[in-house]
């Protein structure tokens, strides 16, 4: 992705006329790359900053970069998108990057740095654009026909049928129930864990939205799951719709969207950042926001957080993240951010996990093809 970009924008650097189109093909590529990067950044730790086009092999052999110098790029890309992307795409171009998805990567590379009034300031922009809400209920955001809603602020695209199988993405593949027959959807890989399940309050609808259960039928497509399988827990939120499995001739998912950033995360982040610059009232409404919508008007349950003790705020922030956003791809980096991954880890049994797995290793061969110039992260020498 990241050659890629740098082939585009070199590209636009040789038109001599470019236009608002050129502008928005750039304000793309940028934030591909930064989107990358981050990423890469946010995995590895120090990787190589590659800006330009690579010609030959050799020039992509170069050394590491500081994490500060990889962010330095991933903001200056993001500034140029913010600036020149549009707000919203004609239906044609449904997918299509806008300031919203550039304004929402930048809110969450900056609460990576734990820049919380640079966070609050891209969320607030991504809200107050007024092209996103939390109108779809919590138990459409993941079904086919809500694809690209107005919870959807970047969506990476996926088309599937039996003519078309070419750009189709492996997404819900990966994660889908491992069992035979009607019932072989995946690889199984990334299951809820007991954890997760008891993070939810009394009578949150968003359990069964997250939690596909083995040994019981599937709302709401009425599917009696096996009881057999290897798991007792799968991710309902990459789960397919048994007709479109059914008229594809595929169980695979090729054709599901990856949600990457709901708005719902925009606006949790926004309360967060909020919260720790003290600003109470601010943080409150925004995760009313999403609690209101996940109780679905049941006033029963998920009552309004009132406290206005900053750590107990923090702590439902932290919590709300967890129960809107599981299975999500979101919570490692998030206890990596806060700072409490491995009292986490070990709470939950897992006493190997250290400091030094916030970043995982380069691979050896990427090193050997280097010719040493690619060096090992310094924990895993």
């Amino acid at each position: 992705m990241i050659a890629r970009a740098n082939n585009l924008l070199d590209a636009a650097d040789t038109i001599t006329t470019p236009t608002e189109q050129t502008a928005i093909n750039v304000a793309e590529a940028k934030f591909a790359r930064a989107f990358a990067y981050f990423n890469l950044v946010r995995t590895f730790g120090e990787v190589p900053k590659i800006d330009f086009r690579i010609e030959t092999q050799d020039q992509a052999i170069v050394p590491k970069s500081t994490i500060p110098e990889i962010y330095a790029l991933i903001d200056e890309d993001l500034q140029d998108a913010v600036a020149n992307l549009p707000l919203s795409w004609e239906t044609r171009f449904v997918g299509r990057l806008t300031q919203g998805a550039a304004l929402a990567l930048q809110a969450k590379t900056l609460l990576a740095r734990n820049n919380f009034s640079g966070t609050l300031s891209a969320a607030r922009m991504v809200i107050e654009s007024g092209q996103y809400d939390l109108s779809v209920p919590y138990n459409m955001i993941f079904r086919e026909q809500s694809e690209n809603s107005k919870e959807s602020v970047f969506e990476i695209q996926a088309h599937y049928d039996q003519n078309t199988r070419d750009v189709g993405i492996t997404y819900a593949n990966r994660q889908g129930l491992r069992g035979a027959g009607e019932f072989d959807l995946g690889w199984g890989w990334n299951v809820p864990n007991e954890i997760l399940l008891d993070a939810f309050e009394e009578g949150d609808p968003r359990k069964d939205v997250t939690v596909l259960y083995s040994g019981q039928v599937n709302e709401p497509y009425g599917e009696d799951i096996p009881g057999n399988l290897d798991r007792q827990y799968w991710n309902k939120k990459v789960y397919t719709d048994p007709s479109i499995r059914a008229s594809t001739g595929s169980r695979t998912g090729d054709w599901f969207n990856f949600r990457v950033i709901r708005y719902a995360d925009v606006v949790l982040m926004a309360a967060e950042a909020a919260n720790e610059l003290g600003q109470t009232d601010l943080a409150l409404e925004y995760l009313e926001q999403v609690r209101a919508r996940a109780r679905g008007g049941n006033p029963a349950i998920l009552p309004e957080v009132t406290t206005r003790d900053q750590d107990e705020l923090r702590q439902a922030i932290r919590h709300e993240r967890q129960v809107e956003l599981g299975m999500e791809n979101e919570r490692f980096f998030d206890l990596v951010r806060w700072g409490i991954d491995v009292e986490t880890f070990h709470a939950a049994g897992k006493t190997n996990y250290q400091t030094k797995h916030r970043f995982i290793p380069i691979p050896q061969a990427e090193i050997d093809r280097s010719g040493g110039v690619l060096e090992q992260n310094p924990d895993y020498l």
